[in-house]
């Protein structure tokens, strides 16, 4: 190969390489949308559950129960099934009427 192919090589790998950079830099960025879009879901359910005056202490050992139960089906299945009517009722009052 001549030089003039060699340096027309190179430089076709440099502009490879700089498109994945490119292409890498926006796949991180898409995850951290995609993550913060999950967290202010999370707190969104939070306030649905009016459970947005609870301290962080208490919100997040309350969690932390959940999370022991979450090998439970049957208790999953009667959150999920809680869950749903509450999202169809379209009430923003999770406790209404209880």
């Amino acid at each position: 190969m001549t030089q003039k192919n060699l340096i027309e090589k190179r430089k076709k790998l440099e502009q490879r390489k700089n498109r994945l950079k490119q292409l890498d830099a926006a796949l991180t960025i898409q995850e951290r949308k995609n993550r913060t879009r999950r967290l202010i879901e999370l707190g969104g359910l939070v306030s649905k559950a009016q459970l947005d005056h609870w301290n962080t202490n208490a919100l997040l050992g309350g969690l932390l129960f959940l999370k022991e139960k979450e090998t439970d089906a049957s208790q999953m299945s009667t959150w999920t099934h809680n869950g749903g009517v509450v999202f169809s009722q379209g009430n923003s009052k999770a406790t209404e009427g209880k």
